[in-house]
């Protein structure tokens, strides 16, 4: 068997290593280019890169009716943390930037109730900003959605399957190593999920946090 942890192939120039290396996670980019083995499970980006992303001086807005906003929704019924994520793009200084978020721990003895928590929330974001779509994963959220639907709200689907998942997690990457990112320090010092591959790639601020309440 063949094995070289030297790409061999013509296309496979300096010049496209260095690149796949700026685009690729650490992990990926010796496990996909250089053929090496890899732990499965290691830090989705440098922390220095997150901490330069943190405006220290900014904080979540409360209400902006004219400002248009992206909402994403990531659920879990009994184990992993549920967010609900409000994100605008700062056409002047050209950033992605965090509007606010909520957070809710469920567990297995304490189920989330999606109507108290996702569907209150997205309710709530939509009367005080200009929300533009609601992204969220139909394989929990059909009820909540269809729900939410019939308020003429946009929500829009966006399965995390292996391509979409690829591709928030590359631009994510991206965002945050680019400073492209702009975010609000929260209570505690903010963090970056650790992922194993294939999870989904998604930025948590400290478990149980909230934004203001009206």
């Amino acid at each position: 068997m063949f094995w070289s942890h030297a790409p061999i192939a013509p296309w496979q120039t300096p010049e496209w290593i260095e690149q796949m290396r700026g685009q690729l996670r650490p992990n990926a980019f010796l496990r996909m280019i250089e053929n090496r083995f890899v732990t499965t499970e290691s830090v989705f980006v440098d922390l220095d890169w997150w901490d330069a992303c943190v405006d220290r001086n900014a904080k979540p807005v409360l209400i902006d009716k004219t400002m248009p906003v992206w909402v994403g929704v990531d659920a879990s019924v009994k184990r992993d943390s549920t967010a609900v994520v409000v994100v605008t793009f700062d056409t002047k200084a050209k950033k992605a930037r965090l509007i606010a978020h909520r957070t809710f721990q469920p567990t297995a003895s304490q189920p989330l109730d999606f109507e108290a928590t996702i569907e209150s929330s997205v309710k709530d974001f939509c009367k005080r900003f200009a929300v533009r779509g609601v992204h969220y994963d139909p394989y929990q959220m059909a009820a909540v959605a269809q729900r939410l639907r019939s308020l003429n709200i946009p929500m829009r689907e966006y399965p995390q399957s292996v391509p979409n998942l690829t591709a928030i997690g590359a631009n994510l990457f991206e965002l945050i190593k680019s400073g492209g990112l702009v975010v609000y320090p929260a209570s505690a010092s903010c963090r970056v999920a650790h992922h194993r591959a294939g999870d989904a790639a998604r930025v948590a601020p400290g478990e149980g946090e909230d934004e203001p309440q009206d």
